[in-house]
C-alpha cells in the first residue's frame, strides 16, 4: 500500500495463525504507513492480541507475510525483530516486579550499547513521564497498576521504536490514568511516531486513530478511516457495539 505517508511501514499478507489446531489469525491484511495511528478492533477471541505476537516474533505464521520496513519478519525471532524497530507493549504490561524500574526501563534499550544513549533516551521518557525519574529506585511490583502501565510504555519507548504496538493500554487502569496515558500517546503521535493499537475502549481507539481494521475470528471484516466507520450505523450497531 502506498499512500501520502509513503509506502508502507508494515505490510501484512494473507497471514494464517495457528493456536494448537484452532485457527486464530486466517488470511489477514493489513498496512500501517509510516506516521500513521492504526486500531484494531473487534470482539475478545477475534485475533487482535494475535496480530500484534506475531508481528512482534512471538508466535510464528503458519504461512503469509509480515513485511516491516522492507524486511521479512515473519520467521525471525523477538529479539532480532526488535533492533529493527518494533517495540511492543504488551497486555498485562509483563514488567519485572522485583527490578527496580529503573532495571525494567533499561530492558527497553538493551540492544543500545552505548550509556550515553540510554541516558539520553532516559531524559525523552522523563519528560513524558515526570513521576519516573523520583521512582526510578523503587522496585516495579510496589507501583499501583497505572503506574506500572507507564512503566510498560516508557520501556518500550526507550528502544526508540519506529512501530509501537500496544495491546490493551488501558486494561485494569483507572480512567483517570487512561486519560493521562493517551494524553501522552497523542503527543507521541504527533510527532510521528507509527502506532499500531489494540483497546479495549473503543471510543477512544476510533478517535485516538486515523485508521482502523475490524477483525472477526481472526479475519478483517472491514477498514477504512475511523471518521467512515463511525459515522456508518451499520458498522456502530454490527462491530462496534453502539
Amino acid at each position: 500500500m502506498t499512500g501520502v505517508g509513503g509506502p508502507s511501514l508494515l505490510a501484512v499478507r494473507d497471514l494464517y495463525l495457528d493456536y494448537a489446531g484452532a485457527v486464530a489469525l486466517g488470511g489477514v491484511d493489513l498496512d500501517v504507513l509510516p506516521g500513521e495511528a492504526v486500531a484494531l478492533v473487534g470482539a475478545n477471541g477475534a485475533g487482535k492480541s494475535s496480530l500484534l505476537a506475531a508481528v512482534a516474533g512471538l508466535h510464528r505464521p503458519v504461512r503469509g507475510s509480515i513485511v516491516f520496513d522492507g524486511h521479512e519478519v515473519g520467521r525471525l525471532a523477538p529479539h532480532r525483530i526488535i533492533p529493527l524497530g518494533i517495540a511492543l507493549v504488551p497486555e498485562g504490561r509483563r514488567l519485572f516486579p522485583h527490578l527496580s524500574v529503573r532495571r525494567n526501563l533499561l530492558l527497553g534499550a538493551y540492544h543500545r550499547r552505548s550509556r550515553a544513549e540510554q541516558e539520553e533516551q532516559l531524559d525523552v521518557v522523563f519528560d513524558l513521564f515526570p513521576f519516573l525519574k523520583e521512582r526510578l529506585r523503587q522496585r516495579a511490583g510496589t507501583l499501583s497498576g497505572g503506574e506500572q502501565q507507564m512503566v510498560a510504555l516508557a520501556r518500550a519507548l526507550l528502544g526508540r521504536p519506529r512501530l509501537l504496538m500496544l495491546d490493551e493500554l488501558s486494561l485494569g487502569v483507572a480512567p483517570m490514568v487512561v486519560s493521562r496515558m493517551f494524553e501522552v500517546l497523542a503527543r507521541i503521535r504527533d510527532s510521528g511516531m507509527t502506532i499500531l493499537l489494540v483497546e479495549q475502549k473503543l471510543q477512544l481507539a476510533m478517535e485516538f486513530a486515523s485508521r482502523a481494521y475490524i477483525l472477526q475470528t481472526g479475519r478483517v471484516v472491514l477498514s477504512g478511516s475511523t471518521a467512515e466507520l463511525l459515522a456508518s450505523e451499520d458498522v456502530r450497531r454490527a462491530y462496534l457495539g453502539v
